[in-house]
């Protein structure tokens, strides 16, 4: 399959050859694999020099109907390739560091100006990470239906109950409260989940980064003036993915090759795209082990305090 198109200022034949694959592995088991069509392109001639024809001709398009609809096109275009960039980045970042929790933080008060958003944000994380050593997280800025501003953070998972300023309270409680020390009392709140409410525990982390990237990051195309609509921690660099190039090799072959699901894992998405443009598969070590294993240690613990309390009983009576 071949198509002749422009490349460097020359009519070039590009040509369907072999496939393309990545590969993304995180420490904690997680795994992408992506492959692709490849294509090669080949000058319409041995002597671009010879032959004047080879070269694209452009024509003065400014000012014109087709140069405006042109540039409307690769406008969009770029916004399309720039919202991927940030929800493929977004959804990295999640997954190397296994976050579990998002918290929803919003304003009462009507308020539309995200320099002041990302100002009073910027405040609470610094209040954030001193109530809580190491607090980290990914966060991205979305405008409700009303106008107002309010951000959504995927994090480690809180404890449910810590310390805070002489009371033992609940640690979303914190979160609003901090809150409500930069933006003002009783002006907004900080709450755990998004519109589905809690994470559950045992969620799949692969799932939870999935759907929490395309949260932080839907509005990414459509930033404020180009502003850009999501942040992290920093020093939060996922590892460079692995790209290998197979010349000759059909799509089909190299998904047999491909597949591969290794011992205590899970398929977590698998699918093609466009028929034959696209084949993924992410994987995961399977988050029902951990389950289990936290289920045994608490039904343990639990068989100890039970025996505990009945060795207590006994003594009382005895006495």
């Amino acid at each position: 399959m071949s198509m002749m198109v422009q490349r460097n200022g020359f009519w070039c034949e590009r040509i369907r050859d072999g496939v393309t694959v990545r590969v993304q592995t995180f420490a904690n088991g997680q795994r992408e694999t992506l492959i692709q069509p490849r294509y090669v392109y080949t000058l319409g001639t041995s002597d671009p020099d010879a032959d004047p024809e080879c070269r694209v001709v452009e024509v003065d398009q400014s000012g014109t109907e087709l140069e405006k609809e042109r540039a409307i096109e690769r406008a969009k275009r770029s916004a399309w390739k720039s919202g991927q960039r940030a929800k493929r980045r977004c959804r990295w970042k999640i997954k190397l560091a296994g976050f579990n929790e998002m918290l929803t933080i919003t304003y009462r008060e009507n308020q539309q100006d995200l320099a002041l958003c990302r100002k009073h944000f910027a405040a609470w994380l610094r209040k954030m990470r001193r109530a809580i050593p190491g607090f980290r997280g990914v966060w991205g800025f979305e405008r409700q239906d009303r106008g107002a501003w309010h951000v959504h953070v995927a994090c480690d998972r809180l404890p449910f109950r810590m310390q805070f300023r002489g009371a033992k309270v609940l640690s979303w409680k914190v979160g609003t409260a901090l809150w409500r020390d930069v933006v003002g009392p009783n002006n907004g709140l900080c709450f755990v989940g998004g519109k589905d409410g809690r994470f559950n525990r045992y969620r799949s982390p692969a799932k939870i980064a999935g759907y929490v990237s395309k949260y932080l990051t839907k509005d990414h195309e459509n930033g404020e003036l180009g502003a850009r609509m999501w942040d992290s921690t920093k020093g939060m660099e996922p590892p460079k993915a692995l790209t290998m190039h197979f010349p000759g090799v059909s799509l089909g072959e190299t998904i047999a090759a491909a597949w591969e699901l290794p011992e205590g894992h899970v398929v977590v998405q698998h699918s093609a795209i466009k028929g034959d443009r696209m084949w993924m598969l992410y994987t995961e070590p399977d988050p029902l082990v951990n389950r289990a294993a936290n289920e045994a240690t608490m039904v343990d613990a639990a068989s100890r305090r039970a025996a505990q309390i009945a060795g207590l009983m006994a003594m009382k009576k005895a006495a």
